[in-house]
């Protein structure tokens, strides 16, 4: 059976810079780009490079998954606060106006729909934001197990682009150095002191070092770097040189 892919390399590789994630249903319907990228980047342990995802069976992702390929699981989970229910002491509706005034005032939520996604993968280990451990179940035997799991949408990667994972310091001098894992990396952050800087005048401010996580992804447009944590944590990836540039600027410890 021919099993056409939902998304192109290069809406993949385009989409994997502009950090949005992108699903597609079996039914040709996909998830809303929003509330998906939303859900994704609330992974806070993990920045998953892989932006375009299609519906697959539980069978298939437990196979998937089984061979090493990465499998994304989605959930919606409705909530509501009954009208009238107790809520922990504040300033009463009036009061607040009295307060803030009525240009302020926001419509209280009584309802909403959480968006719940886990992520998969034997080499990179298992990763989910808040909502899906607030209401899922976190343990991939348990997901696999034949469980119904009918309010459970499973994914798998249209494009995988390959890609290494670096845990740094940029020191207060600017060199950067590089480590194993993020523990060793918050451990070199705490070794290093901030430096005063000098501007060219009397005033002088303290530069201090920065930790910066990052993926390197090798797309066919180039090599990218995409940080998770950093200075450039909340822009889009971004291209970077060669090996031999990475060799200059980089001290292995």
């Amino acid at each position: 059976m021919t099993i056409t892919i939902a998304y192109s390399e290069n809406q993949s590789e385009t989409w994997l810079l502009e950090r949005t994630y992108h699903a597609r249903l079996r039914n040709g319907e996909e998830l809303s780009v929003p509330d998906l990228t939303r859900a994704m980047k609330q992974i806070t342990s993990f920045y998953i490079p892989l932006s375009t995802w299609q519906e697959i069976s539980q069978a298939e992702a437990h196979a998937a998954y089984q061979h090493g390929i990465p499998v994304l699981l989605y959930g919606e989970s409705l909530w509501e606060h009954p009208r009238g229910a107790s809520e922990p002491w504040g300033a009463s509706r009036n009061m607040r106006t009295i307060i803030f005034g009525d240009a302020v005032l926001q419509p209280e939520s009584v309802s909403g729909t959480d968006y719940a996604v886990r992520y998969l993968d034997v080499h990179r280990g298992n990763f989910s934001n808040a909502s899906w451990r607030a209401w899922f179940a976190s343990d991939s035997a348990t997901i696999f197990d034949g469980s119904n799991l009918s309010t459970i949408t499973f994914f798998s990667p249209c494009f995988q682009f390959p890609y290494t994972t670096h845990y740094t310091v940029i020191a207060a001098d600017g060199q950067i150095h590089e480590y194993a894992d993020r523990a060793e990396a918050r451990q070199g952050f705490e070794a290093f002191l901030p430096q005063e800087g000098d501007h060219g005048n009397s005033a002088q401010t303290a530069v201090f070092p920065q930790l910066c996580y990052y993926h390197e992804v090798t797309c066919p447009g180039g090599v990218y770097r995409i940080e998770f944590f950093g200075p450039r944590m909340d822009e889009p990836g971004y291209q970077v040189g060669g090996a031999a540039e990475k060799e200059r600027e980089i001290i292995l410890l």
